[in-house]
């Protein structure tokens, strides 16, 4: 899970039901596992003593030094699992397009748009 993140940070409020997951993922990437995947990625975490309920997130740091801040209230961990699989697998994905040498956003290497009509 950690393989393409430099840093995790975790916040939520103690005892708030929409944290969940927040919490349910800071689990996670702090396993031994986890850290075996990547151990030069940090994690870190603030529980919010008295704050407002709903306002769990997670922010992602990935290796490209894109971030995403994901709001968790509406996701289960599994939901934030998976868009760091999908993002993970789009830097694979430019990484593989690199090392032979295609690069698809350049405008020679475009399909031309479709006709209609």
């Amino acid at each position: 899970m950690l393989k393409h993140l430099k840093r995790v940070f975790v916040s939520f409020t103690p005892g708030d039901p929409k944290a969940a997951s927040a919490r349910e993922l800071l689990q996670r990437v702090s396993s031994p596992s986890a850290k075996r995947s990547n151990g030069a990625c940090v994690v870190e975490f603030k529980v919010e003593e008295g704050g407002a309920e709903g306002r769990a997130y997670v922010d992602l740091t990935f290796s490209d030094g894109d971030t995403r801040r994901v709001p968790t209230k509406e996701l289960s961990v599994e939901d934030v699992g998976r868009l760091i699989e999908q993002k993970a697998g789009e830097m694979e994905m430019k990484a593989v397009m690199k090392e032979v040498g295609h690069d698809p956003w350049k405008a020679e290497n475009r399909l031309p748009p479709s006709k209609k009509g």
